[in-house]
């Protein structure tokens, strides 16, 4: 046989498979099974079951060593179902049969305890649940908003963080007992504390959530500059456009007036309380007071959404102030805890070297610094 030779591209094995798998399955109805083997795999027959899974297992094998022995358990296995088929009556089966039975049910406990295994620990599962980015009704808030009251001599306080849980005392500290210090990072311009990993799902939530929004917020300042601004000041034009063809027209009709001897042409010219007067004289005022359509856009779409991310970007600075304060805090702890446990491992070491040496102990250190 060349070394080269893939079974699985041979049309005689390809034929000698086929033949071996149709066989099994037409033997497998055959087999009389008591009623709780029947329906455990489900409606499919559980012999069926099992040899189409174990011929998918294989499909894969390229290896003669392997496959072998494969097809040579095949067709022992095609003998032992035909003996079992061939048993008198379900009240008294053979050998092969009752080892078939054996076998199904074996199986069956051993599946059963794999699932009851995926039920007791779903992260170990072929498919576990994915984890809950939902906020647990047992979590301790690490930021608490503290910001004073506005007053009328300062109505817009800026914002104030505490950390009224943190941090936590030595007695509280699981595990080691050892205080982990934890980081400061950033994430897309937000401060956010690390103290474990993985990232818990809560928090990837919160970020994509404010980071979409603040994405949505300068797309839209950057929209209104590019579409809303052009087209408010083209409004403004045709108004102020509008306004002096309107006092032109006025104009020319009242010097048209007095050119043909009218009697009202002076009180005319003089009165703009006319429809178009009033009208003009509107455009104009909404110049002086800067009411524009461009005014208006840039007051309640521009300036709005500025103030919004000047605000968002002043309460980051508060939480990112709120989080170096902890850590600073932290860091002193765990300073003192670690001088505090070398201080105690110390004593531990003088109480052994006086319970083994005697009084004179110091003497036979005398590089010894002392504590």
């Amino acid at each position: 046989m060349p070394s080269f030779f893939i079974p699985a591209r041979n049309s005689r094995h390809r034929t000698a498979c086929f033949a071996l798998y149709r066989a099994l399955l037409q033997q497998a109805p055959r087999i009389p099974l008591p009623d709780d083997l029947a329906t455990a795999w489900g409606p499919a027959n559980p012999i069926r079951h099992l040899i189409r899974r174990t011929f998918r297992r294989n499909r894969s094998d390229t290896s003669p060593r392997i496959i072998y022995p494969a097809l040579k358990a095949g067709y022992q296995i095609l003998a032992l179902l035909r003996s079992a088929a061939s048993s008198p009556s379900s009240t008294s089966p053979n050998a092969d049969h009752a080892s078939i039975i054996s076998f199904l049910r074996a199986r069956l406990a051993e599946r059963n305890r794999s699932l009851a295994a995926k039920e007791a620990h779903p992260p170990h599962s072929r498919n576990p649940p994915k984890p809950s980015s939902a906020p647990r009704p047992d979590t301790i808030t690490l930021l608490v908003n503290v910001t004073p009251a506005p007053t009328p001599q300062n109505p817009n306080p800026k914002p104030v963080y505490a950390t009224p849980s943190r941090p936590r005392p030595a007695s509280e500290l699981g595990g080691t007992g050892r205080r982990k210090i934890p980081r400061l990072d950033i994430a897309s311009d937000f401060p956010i504390m690390r103290v474990t990993k993985p990232q818990p799902p809560l928090l990837s939530r919160v970020l994509t959530q404010k980071i979409r929004k603040r994405v949505e917020r300068t797309e839209s300042v950057q929209a209104s500059w590019e579409e809303a601004i052009p087209g408010a000041e083209l409004e403004d034009e045709w108004e102020k456009s509008m306004a002096s063809l309107l006092e032109q027209e006025n104009r020319a009709r009242a010097d048209s007036d007095g050119k043909n001897g009218n009697r009202n042409w002076n009180r005319r010219a003089i009165d703009f309380t006319s429809a178009e007067a009033r009208e003009a004289s509107a455009i104009r005022d909404e110049y002086r007071a800067q009411s524009t359509f461009r005014q208006t856009v840039w007051l309640y779409s521009i300036q709005h959404v500025q103030d919004l991310l000047t605000k968002e970007r002043e309460d980051q600075i508060a939480r990112a102030d709120a989080m170096r304060n902890l850590i600073e805090e932290e860091t002193k702890l765990a300073e003192q805890e670690r001088a505090q446990r070398s201080l105690e491992r110390r004593k531990r070491w003088e109480a052994k070297m006086l319970e083994l040496h005697g009084e004179g102990w110091r003497e036979l250190f005398p590089n010894l610094k002392e504590t």
